[in-house]
C-alpha cells in the first residue's frame, strides 16, 4: 500500500457483512460493517459487530463514486467481476 492513510504492517479486519437503514426524514443512511478482528482468522472465529455510522445522501454519493472508481481499478475493462 502506498497511501498516506495506510501504514505498513497495519492490522487489517476483513469485512464479513453489513447492515443499512435509510433515514429518509434526515436525508441520511445508517450503516454498519461487521468484520473479522484478526486478518488470519481461525475456523472458529466469529465476526465482530462494527460501529454504526451515519452519512448524508451527499456523503453517500461521494463514497459511491469513490468505491466505483476503486472497483474499476480492480476490474480492468473487459474482465468482469471476480468472485
Amino acid at each position: 500500500m502506498h497511501d498516506r492513510d495506510f501504514k505498513a504492517g497495519e492490522a487489517v479486519s476483513p469485512v464479513t457483512g453489513w447492515a443499512m437503514l435509510p433515514l429518509v426524514e434526515h436525508d441520511s443512511l445508517l450503516f454498519r460493517l461487521d468484520f473479522l478482528p484478526d486478518p488470519t482468522p481461525s475456523a472458529s472465529e466469529q465476526s465482530a459487530r462494527g460501529r454504526v455510522y451515519a452519512m448524508t445522501s451527499e456523503q453517500l454519493q461521494l463514497l459511491l463514486d469513490s468505491l466505483q472508481a476503486q472497483l474499476h481499478k480492480l476490474q480492468p475493462a473487459g474482465t468482469g467481476p471476480r468472485h
